[in-house]
């Protein structure tokens, strides 16, 4: 799709469930519009039939003006619940389907974005686009209706008036239409820089222990605040194109008033006007230029909408990754690399053809310098990344399946580093084994080593962790992580550094675990430590882009 002025499709998509709701805002909006026209009215005859001393006409005609006040209340406070409930459900919506999206979505392409990038997208500039939708569009037509009937009721009255008072505002809707490309381009760097702002303060509380320990506080106050200077540049830049304009049409409406005042003044002192038709002359006046400037101030707000919607298509737009439609429920699984190349960058190629063949229930152990290629052939497993050249799949017996997202269906992983939710032991066991039961969850802590500082905790497994696990050590959060992944009863599992964190004889336990589980599972080990290798069928080194089988020594097996 590509980005227009204003991407009616899309929005078209996003509004479709909530259409009639949205429907309902418009109509009780211009009913209350239509009743502020039938105040000026009835103000009038109020006036007219009171100076005739036309008593009864006057009641009837005040009844009638509290009539319209109570229902312009009613439609303004339905119109209210109405939209606060289709704005929140629209934009849990609209953020629903962004985070299905981008969990669906190519991990290259995504990766792409910083985090917090994506997070102030799936915020502010849903805010933005959602407010457009409920709020700006209901309540530019409504001003279009109250425009339509004040000129006409105003024209009736006094064809003059009518045309001055409308001549004027034109000029309002022109003056934004000349600035609006500026205005879409600086929402677009509010927004980015925002984006900036919000990723420099999440990384440095999330990193606060290396904040203090290299005395960065003050650096990373000034980064922060440089980027605020910038954020602020820009929002006093539009600011100040706000204020011109909002400062032009206070001068046009004023000017406006003083010549209605002046007109009925002067068809008033000619027998021209009644006292009336001079109250109604000043509310109409004013109805017909104030929907000229609600419309101006509601461009900057549909700008910024349609930007916004530009920065949410984009993500929209990122390519989906390719699943089959079943999930593989193998007990066990082979791992095939066939001539696989890949290159993150053409001239630094990371694995140069390799072929390897791992039998289902083999144990594997991958070793080499870092930055060699371990990892990566760990991704290319899980889909994450595709290979320029060659075939990875999966097999069991005569059966064989290309490696795609719905393939991880077969593994476990325990990735480098601290990789645990924010909530407790349980929640971050169950949440990939939801029908787990509680010896299930006990026997997998057991042969991750955890069972016992777990149940030491201060309420076990349903103790709260904290945010990345900082009430716990690095060996703690690494052992309920391999728990984890044991606790998932898949046929592959796959340990990227997994024991890094923990001593030797920790290590030696939870090797041990694997080894003898039943039935037996796959498993690639990456790892820089000897005593890893003890329980591996087969090593292989990976340097250079080459993959070469190293000799194993079996004496500690």
């Amino acid at each position: 799709m590509k980005n227009k002025l204003f991407p009616i499709k899309w929005f078209y998509s996003k509004i479709r469930p909530f259409l009639l709701q949205l429907m309902l805002i418009t109509i009780a909006s211009s009913i209350s519009s239509l009743c502020s026209v039938g105040m000026a009215i009835v103000s009038k005859n109020l006036v007219d039939f009171a100076v005739a001393k036309q008593i009864q006409s006057a009641i009837q005609q005040g009844i009638l003006f509290v009539i319209i006040i109570l229902l312009m209340l009613f439609l303004n406070a339905a119109s209210s619940m109405l939209y606060v409930r289709v704005h929140d459900s629209m934009a849990n919506n609209l953020r629903l389907q962004l985070y299905r999206q981008l969990s669906y979505s190519d991990w290259t392409a995504f990766s792409k974005y910083h985090s917090e990038n994506i997070l102030t997208r799936m915020t502010s500039d849903v805010n933005v686009v959602v407010n457009g939708v409920t709020s700006v569009i209901p309540g530019m037509i409504s001003l279009g209706v109250q425009l339509v009937a004040a000129f006409i009721t105003l024209f009736t009255f006094d064809r003059t008036l009518g045309i001055l008072a409308f001549a004027l505002g034109p000029l309002t809707v022109l003056f934004y239409r000349l600035f609006s490309k500026r205005l879409r381009s600086m929402h677009i760097t509010i927004q980015e820089l925002e984006g900036r702002y919000r990723a420099v303060a999440h990384e440095s509380i999330i990193n606060m222990l290396v904040v203090k320990a290299f005395s960065l506080e003050d650096s990373t106050r000034d980064k922060m605040q440089g980027i605020q200077k910038d954020r602020l540049d820009v929002v006093l830049k539009r600011n100040w194109l706000g204020v011109l304009a909002n400062s032009t049409f206070s001068i046009g409406y004023w000017v406006g008033y003083f010549m209605a005042f002046g007109w009925g003044a002067m068809r008033l002192a000619q027998g021209l006007a009644t006292f009336g038709s001079m109250t109604a002359f000043l509310q109409l006046v004013g109805q017909v230029q104030s929907p000229f400037i609600g419309l101006a101030r509601s461009i900057p707000q549909l700008i910024a909408a349609e930007a916004s919607s530009s920065r949410l298509i984009e993500l929209e737009q990122i390519e989906t990754e390719y699943r089959d439609e079943d999930r593989l429920q193998w007990t066990q699984s082979g791992i095939s690399f066939e001539n696989v190349s890949f290159s993150y960058v053409p001239e630094n190629i990371i694995l140069d053809n390799i072929c390897l063949d791992i039998k289902a229930g083999e144990i594997v152990g991958l070793v080499g310098p870092s930055g060699e290629g371990k990892t990566t052939m760990i991704r290319i497993l899980l889909a994450l990344l595709k290979p320029q050249n060659g075939l990875v799949s999966f097999t069991n017996g005569s059966q064989k399946t290309e490696v795609n997202a719905s393939s991880r269906s077969l593994i476990s992983y325990v990735p480098q580093g601290n990789t645990l939710f924010s909530g407790t032991v349980e929640e971050n066991l169950r949440i990939i084994a939801q029908d787990a039961t509680d010896e299930e969850i006990k026997e997998a802590l057991i042969q991750a080593d955890a069972w016992q500082f777990v149940s030491e905790l201060p309420e076990g497994i349903h103790t709260q962790i904290g945010e990345k696990a900082i009430h716990l050590s690095e060996g703690q959060a690494q052992r309920i992580a391999i728990a984890r992944a044991f606790l998932r009863k898949s046929a592959i599992l796959l340990l990227d550094e997994a024991t890094s964190a923990l001593d030797a004889k920790t290590e030696l336990y939870v090797l041990e675990s694997i080894r003898q589980m039943s039935p037996e599972r796959t498993c690639i080990i990456i790892t820089h430590r000897q005593s890893a290798l003890s329980i591996c069928n087969r090593v292989f080194c990976i340097k250079d882009g080459i993959l070469t089988e190293e000799t194993v020594d079996i004496t500690n097996k």
